[in-house]
C-alpha cells in the first residue's frame, strides 16, 4: 500500500473529481482503498489516498508516474509505503 498526499490544481477542484481523475490513471492491478480530505487553508485542501498495488520492483515509481499524469493534480507527496498486513506510519 502506498499513501500519497495529493494537492489539486486549485481550490475550485472538487475532491470527488480529483479522486476520479486519480482512479482513471492508476492502471490495471492498482486501486484506491481509502481517501480523506485534509483542509489546508482558504479553501485549499489535500487529498490523502491509500493506493493498493502489487509488490514489485519499480511499483512506487510507476504509481508516482500515474499520479503525476492525472488531470487536476498540481503536486503530490508519497507519505509512506507498507505491506497490507502492517500499518502505514506517517511523521
Amino acid at each position: 500500500m502506498i499513501r500519497v498526499k495529493v494537492l489539486p490544481s486549485g481550490p475550485e477542484v472538487d475532491a470527488e473529481k480529483l479522486l476520479d481523475s486519480l482512479k482513471k490513471t492508476l492502471g490495471e492491478g492498482r486501486s484506491i482503498k481509502n481517501s480523506k480530505v485534509e483542509p489546508i487553508a482558504f479553501g485549499l485542501y489535500a487529498l490523502v489516498v491509500d493506493i493498493v498495488a502489487p509488490e514489485g520492483e519499480g511499483m512506487v515509481d510507476a504509481v508516482e508516474k500515474s499520479i503525476s499524469s492525472a488531470q487536476l493534480v498540481a503536486q503530490y507527496e508519497v507519505l509512506g509505503v507498507s505491506r497490507m498486513s502492517s500499518r502505514v506510519r506517517t511523521g
